[in-house]
């Protein structure tokens, strides 16, 4: 299968998680998250979702088994959208790299005022 078809339908798993949880799931168990993207292997039977969670540890669990618990909705929907022979199961991630990338900013941030110090020293 060619890298274009894989990257176009990862896009369109991405676009329709993304109104699936929006407008269907409604689940206050769902904490604010963002679908970061969508891995699809070659063969289309897996599609593996990175998804960001906004809050601290136990929400983000607690978001990530309500998306396991739904997987099997979702992956219905998408199939349904896709219209492609075989639906690739639905794997969640949860991604962090957000969140690490905010704290390697703090960091930096926290450094700045020490080298302005040592600069008038």
């Amino acid at each position: 299968m060619s890298e274009r078809r894989r990257a176009r339908i990862a896009e369109e798993i991405q676009r329709r998680t993304c109104q699936v949880i929006r407008e269907e799931l409604r689940d206050p168990r769902l904490g604010f998250l963002t679908i970061i993207g969508v891995d699809v292997n070659g063969d289309l039977t897996r599609a593996t979702i990175y998804v960001s969670v906004l809050g601290d540890e136990a929400e983000q669990q607690q978001t990530m088994r309500t998306l396991r618990r739904a997987s099997g909705v979702i992956k219905r929907d998408i199939g349904d959208w896709l219209r492609i022979r075989t639906t690739p199961d639905i794997v969640f991630k949860l991604d962090t790299s957000v969140e690490r990338g905010t704290r390697i900013l703090q960091l930096i941030k926290g450094l700045e005022p020490e080298e302005e110090v040592n600069a008038n020293d």
